[in-house]
């Protein structure tokens, strides 16, 4: 199921398609990546099923989120990509999901990050924290 783009960037800023301007004040929704995998390439589609069922409920509401992956592992940047990956294809129908975050943990492979799970869901925005908020990376 391909959805349409929601959002746009424009200046770093988020925006709907519509022109209208989106805080992204308490719009992030953490996803612990030891939640996500039970080892490596080994997924809780338990708890995948139950973050969309969530998601899908936040939809009904008109609520909009950008998915916080936490980085609480220790493997490479690779497995938890897959991991992520993995994630955005069991969300896939939630319209709710405006994007992902980019951990800082991963910061110096965001582009292999952003092109791993843009090449089936192209409509999701990137942010990555800084300082005080968080800024678009890439819609």
């Amino acid at each position: 199921m391909k959805l349409e783009r929601l959002f746009e960037v424009k200046e770093s800023k988020l925006y709907t398609t519509g022109g209208e301007s989106v805080s992204l004040e308490k719009k992030d929704f953490p996803v612990k990546w030891s939640d996500v995998e039970a080892g490596a390439e080994e997924y809780n589609e338990d708890y995948l099923a139950n973050l969309r069922e969530q998601l899908k409920s936040f939809e009904e509401n008109g609520k909009f989120v950008f998915i916080k992956p936490v980085f609480d592992k220790n493997a490479g940047y690779e497995q938890f990509t897959a991991a992520m990956k993995h994630t955005a294809r069991r969300i896939k129908d939630c319209v709710s999901v405006i994007g992902f975050a980019i951990p800082a943990e991963i910061f110096e492979n965001r582009d292999f990050y952003m092109e791993e799970l843009s090449a089936k869901h192209a409509h999701y925005c990137f942010f990555c924290e800084k300082d005080a908020g968080a800024d678009i990376v890439r819609c």
